[in-house]
């Protein structure tokens, strides 16, 4: 009980430094707001010009563009958070000169990534809840099935990116600049898992390529399964295998990225470049 309650104290600790740092931009988050209004208004014009002679009814989630495109972008802005918050908050640290001292201290590995990153996600939930909430209350977007279970499989697909965050984060410690992987997943998580277009539609013209690159992206599997849920209304039954699929990824990248995090810990501390940027 008394290990959990410290880990709390540290996340907290963490959540109220980011937070006082993010309110001193007190105009800058207003401006995300309306950010995030403009670009569901945008959409909604968008939509309505669309022709839906053209839209192809072998994709039922798309049957109305306006909701899938805010259910992606709701989703996407939230995983994107999953594999960037952590290697940003590694960055930032460094930059301050606060890396070494917190990496110092006898904080375990875990603790130092979720307190790191946990306020990104609180703020990351905010602005993905606003895509669908302006949706519904300003343009009379209809959302269907359990809200439980799409923040299930919200939760997990997260989880999974994180984890790939966890590794990129790691190349930013060592290496200290960004990696590849941030690249990759950053187009791959809009272009594959289908943001703004069916992922069928891509894979018809790469053929196996474009079907095994949606595949391998957890993003893929967590989007359908939250479109087949707040879209077309599918319950738990239905929506399994996509949940088992993501259990699968998670229960693979975690060991493996702590261990990575781990290890780029120790080369940091033994080269002495924890201060280095």
């Amino acid at each position: 009980m008394l290990p959990k309650m410290n880990l709390l104290r540290r996340i907290k600790a963490f959540v109220i430094r980011d937070f006082q740092l993010a309110i001193s931009y007190r105009f800058e988050f207003f401006i995300k707001i309306l950010w995030i209004l403009g670009i569901t208004t945008t959409f909604y014009f968008i939509a309505r010009l669309a022709n839906t002679g053209f839209i192809d009814f072998r994709y039922p989630n798309w049957q109305n563009l306006l909701i899938a495109w805010l259910t992606g972008l709701a989703m996407l802005n939230y995983f994107l958070v999953g594999f960037s918050s952590l290697a940003n908050a590694i960055r930032q640290e460094q930059m301050q000169g606060t890396l070494e001292s917190v990496l110092l201290t006898p904080i375990n590995v875990p603790t130092v990534i979720v307190s790191s990153s946990a306020w990104a996600y609180v703020e990351a939930t905010f602005y993905s809840f606003l895509y669908l909430f302006f949706g519904w209350i300003f343009f009379n977007v209809q959302y269907k099935g359990s809200f439980l279970l799409a923040a299930i499989f919200m939760i997990l697909t997260t989880l999974c990116l994180a984890c790939v965050g966890i590794i990129s984060a790691s190349f930013a410690m060592v290496f200290k600049r960004g990696d590849p992987l941030a690249v990759f997943l950053g187009a791959g998580t809009a272009l594959f898992s289908g943001v703004f277009f069916p992922k069928e539609m891509l894979q018809e013209e790469l053929g196996q390529a474009g079907t095994a690159l949606s595949a391998i992206n957890p993003s893929t599997h967590g989007l359908q399964g939250i479109r087949d849920i707040l879209i077309q209304g599918k319950t738990f039954s239905e929506v399994q295998p996509q949940l088992l699929i993501l259990f699968a990824f998670l229960a693979i990248l975690l060991p493996f990225s702590l261990w990575v995090f781990s290890r780029a810990i120790k080369r940091a501390k033994r080269e002495g470049s924890l201060i280095q940027y």
